[in-house]
């Protein structure tokens, strides 16, 4: 029987001890990559037993705070102040991030809808399904370093998903309040199971992702949240010595449809309030003014919900079903305990 290579191999060793800086070796064949590979960044550092960390960044290409964090993580810290193992991979999607897009140019995936992936497909689902079946099996906790990207800005937040046993809640909770953002948004569904979070989920990983600012730019705010944040979680799961900071967040829940507002006509979009303002419902969000009509009027946009704007697009240009801003209404601890 032919022996079949599988289609990821690593330039390191990923389970042995010490700090080692490598890459995944993803075989792929195409216009642009013959008998080559596609090297995705991966870097393990590892001291004795105890407690496996994930903590990845780039999952979409242009989202940029989360390289900067992995970046600085992987060169400050050495096997010595870690106690179990903390993999790194500051750049997921590898293809996106080279392109600087949000999808791989390759085989136009988001790779926060490939998951479990599939080793028979295109590099997305490849990726996705190395981190899904090679490294989540050994996890307990994982950091996923997400922003606005190029198309929006987010007031600085975490994300966790307020679902599963009330154990798993209780240390998703837990983890939450440890890395300690000033806001953390509560997903207690979801649009796909392809998410990285969902993969989570499935592993019983408590995970803490990010929407850290965005809009194509670093602002060292956010970057500050993002690692102390990171640095914080690293520590109430063990694997750096020290005790977090004393941090909590502000639990927000999307509640559905009613918390997004969505453009209802091509145009150019006026935003009204800005990521973190508090607005009730029936407050204008914004205007759309048409583009192709110059006698027709501004088309207002409202708030369906009152809460907190989380997020807000900031390319101008529309499309009707584009987003333009949603908002989180706050949440107890005891709610999200009880997956409310």
């Amino acid at each position: 029987m032919t022996r079949v290579a599988p289609p990821v191999a690593a330039s390191i060793d990923l389970d042995a001890p010490g700090k080692r800086i490598g890459h995944l070796e993803l075989a792929w064949s195409d216009d642009e990559h013959a008998y080559g590979v596609i090297p995705v960044p991966i870097a393990v550092i590892a001291n004795g037993s105890g407690p496996s960390v994930l903590v990845t960044a780039g999952v979409h290409g242009d989202e940029y705070e989360g390289l900067v964090i992995t970046r600085r993580l992987i060169a400050q810290l050495a096997a010595a102040d870690v106690t179990g193992r903390i993999v790194i991979m500051p750049g997921v999607n590898w293809p996106a991030v080279r392109a600087r897009r949000r999808v791989s140019p390759i085989d136009h995936r988001n790779m926060n809808r490939a998951f479990p992936g599939d080793p028979a497909s295109g590099p997305t689902a490849i990726i996705a399904d190395f981190i899904e079946r090679r490294l989540l099996p050994g996890v307990q906790y994982a950091i996923d370093l997400h922003s606005g990207g190029t198309q929006s800005i987010y007031t600085p937040c975490g994300y966790v998903y307020g679902t599963g046993e009330p154990a798993f809640r209780d240390r998703k909770l837990a983890a939450a309040h440890a890395f300690g953002a000033p806001r953390t948004a509560v997903v207690t569904t979801t649009s796909s199971a392809g998410s990285l979070s969902a993969a989570c989920e499935r592993h019983g990983v408590a995970m803490v992702a990010t929407e850290l600012g965005g809009g194509a730019a670093l602002v060292r705010e956010s970057l500050r949240i993002g690692w102390e944040g990171t640095i914080n979680l690293l520590r109430h799961g063990g694997v750096l010595a020290g005790a977090p900071g004393p941090t909590r967040t502000a639990l927000l829940h999307t509640a559905g449809r009613s918390s997004f507002v969505m453009a209802t006509i091509d145009g150019l979009f006026e935003y009204a309030a800005d990521v973190g303002a508090d607005v009730e419902g029936g407050d204008l969000a914004g205007r759309i003014w048409p583009v192709d009509d110059l006698a027709r009027d501004p088309v207002l946009l409202r708030f369906a919900a009152g809460g907190t704007v989380l997020a807000r697009r900031t390319m101008p240009m529309v499309t009707r079903g584009d987003y333009v801003c949603h908002v989180g209404q706050p949440m107890s601890d005891d709610q999200f305990r009880g997956g409310a």
